[in-house]
């Protein structure tokens, strides 16, 4: 699995990739993300389907792309009308709760997707 992971100093950015990674180097740069140095983790699969995390330390949103459909894991109990700021990418928003995940969440997302069991999650 293709790993990226940015790594922000103020307006700058390098990103870091890893070849090959494992599922639990991929869990440990999860933990790694804080929403200001490290805000977002690509990965992509030999298929081309790629999972993208952004956010940290505390709320997540993870975004789920085949070129057949974008989707965006659900917190089940989460409200649309209850906005959370994130930095993904570097870029600041607010993103309903709905939208937003625990660590323990996105987490779960990342192994379902190395498994290719991604379907399993609740996507919206």
């Amino acid at each position: 699995m293709q790993l990226t992971v940015d790594c922000r100093a103020g307006v700058h950015n390098e990103n870091t990739e890893v070849a090959n990674a494992g599922v639990d180097a991929v869990l440990s740069w999860l933990k790694k993300l804080d929403g200001k140095r490290h805000t977002l983790i690509n990965l992509e699969r030999s298929d081309g389907s790629r999972l993208m995390i952004g956010g940290g330390p505390s709320w997540y949103v993870v975004v789920f792309d085949d070129d057949k459909k974008n989707l965006t894991l659900q917190n089940s109990v989460g409200l649309e009308t209850e906005m959370i700021e994130l930095c993904a990418g570097g870029q600041y928003g607010e993103y309903p709760k709905a939208f937003c995940v625990d660590q323990k969440q996105a987490a779960q997302a990342v192994t379902l997707f190395f498994e290719g069991n991604e379907s399993y999650a609740t996507w919206a």
